[in-house]
């Protein structure tokens, strides 16, 4: 409760801070819609099981940003994001937050991000997309949809498979010579049920309460060196298991360096109890790299992914029959991407993955298994 009050208080003062707006609000419209079409190659573990080897694929999102700026300086604004706008989910509100900024640094409040994605996310493939228009998960390499399987253990930031766009307030501190902190506090981590306006819900642990008090930090360094860019960041989450999960423990350190239109990246994430939302208390670790080469309307990306997890874990994935209690993972992934004008690129995509369980349950040859597929399609955004 402190600590909530605290963050109603440093909203409150710099609110009472701040000076007649000096224009009006300012609300800026964004989004994406993307679609593609995919052909399964090969998956080993699922073969026969399936009447056809190819599909399409579509989503979107529509974005909210509202934003102001004061006579005396101070910035203050909105978002809300309606993602997975389709026919499957219809729409999915995952962030509704308010911000404040200045000098003191940047103070959110709502259904956000929380350290952990905000500054353990270092993947170059990404970052030279998203400045190409892309988002979504289209083309986004081994970050991608995995629509037809698999994706199902890797992380590439601390927000895979524990804590997600929950309710929390964080503070995010100013740059000092390209080196920033942030942190962030959650009461509850749940269900639909325990999200934003959960109410008395929230006061009582039920079924799909998975964690309380999550708390996070993380620093973040970035600056440029003759036209050398480098990326470092470090963060560390934490929460309280309830109704019977296990408590949450997840630390990332990551790293990227660009010049030209060269760049890479490699990040480590360590979720040591929790994952899977507090399935388990067994320790899994990612490793992952990613090489991207942006030469005019093009771009290249290289990725690959490296999961392994402790003996016992007994979680299933997607692409095998009944293997369980995950051994490893890899994921290897090529990606072209090409920009046919302003807001529209298309690309070509292919991901190779295979999981390896110590448990085949008496199947026989279900204790590994492929799935290679190829992906490509058209995005638009605005």
């Amino acid at each position: 409760m402190k600590k909530i009050l605290l963050g109603g208080t440093a909203l409150a003062v710099a609110a009472m801070a701040a000076a007649p707006a000096s224009a009006d609000v300012a609300v800026k419209i964004g989004g994406f819609v993307g679609a593609q079409a995919a052909l399964i190659l090969d998956s080993t573990g699922t073969d026969g099981q399936r009447d056809r080897d190819y599909d399409f694929f579509t989503s979107a999102r529509l974005q909210f940003d509202i934003k102001n700026v004061t006579d005396s300086g101070l910035e203050y604004g909105a978002r809300i994001r309606m993602n997975q706008v389709d026919r499957k989910n219809n729409v999915t509100v995952d962030r509704t937050y308010v911000y404040v900024k200045g000098g003191f640094g940047t103070i959110s409040f709502g259904d956000q991000p929380g350290v952990g994605a905000d500054m353990a996310y270092v993947f170059a493939h990404d970052a030279a997309i998203s400045n190409m228009g892309l988002a979504g998960g289209y083309a986004d390499n081994v970050d991608g949809l995995y629509a037809y399987g698999g994706g199902d253990f890797f992380s590439l930031d601390p927000s895979y498979h524990t804590v997600g766009n929950d309710t929390r307030i964080k503070y995010t501190s100013p740059s000092f010579g390209g080196l920033s902190f942030a942190v962030d506090f959650a009461p509850v981590v749940g269900g639909k049920t325990h999200t934003g306006n959960g109410g008395v819900n929230d006061l009582i642990n039920d079924p799909a309460t998975i964690w309380e008090n999550v708390v996070a930090g993380g620093l973040y360094y970035s600056s440029d060196f003759d036209g050398l860019s480098v990326i470092a960041s470090g963060t560390a989450t934490y929460g309280n298991g309830v109704s019977n999960h296990f408590d949450l423990e997840t630390y990332s350190l990551g790293a990227q360096i660009g010049s030209g239109g060269l760049s890479g990246s490699i990040d480590w994430i360590n979720t040591s109890k929790g994952f899977a939302s507090g399935q388990t208390d067994k320790s899994f670790n990612s490793l992952s790299g990613s090489l991207s080469y942006v030469l005019g309307a093009f771009e290249f990306g290289l990725g690959y992914s490296y999961t392994w997890a402790e003996k016992n874990n007994n979680l299933a994935g997607s692409i095998s029959s009944s293997g369980s209690d995950l051994k490893d993972n890899h994921i290897v992934s090529g990606t072209v991407v090409y920009n046919l004008a302003p807001g529209l690129n298309t690309f070509g995509e292919v991901t190779w993955e295979r999981q390896n369980f110590r448990k085949d349950n008496g199947v026989i040859n279900s204790n590994s298994a492929d799935n290679t597929v190829f992906q490509t399609g058209l995005h638009v955004s605005f």
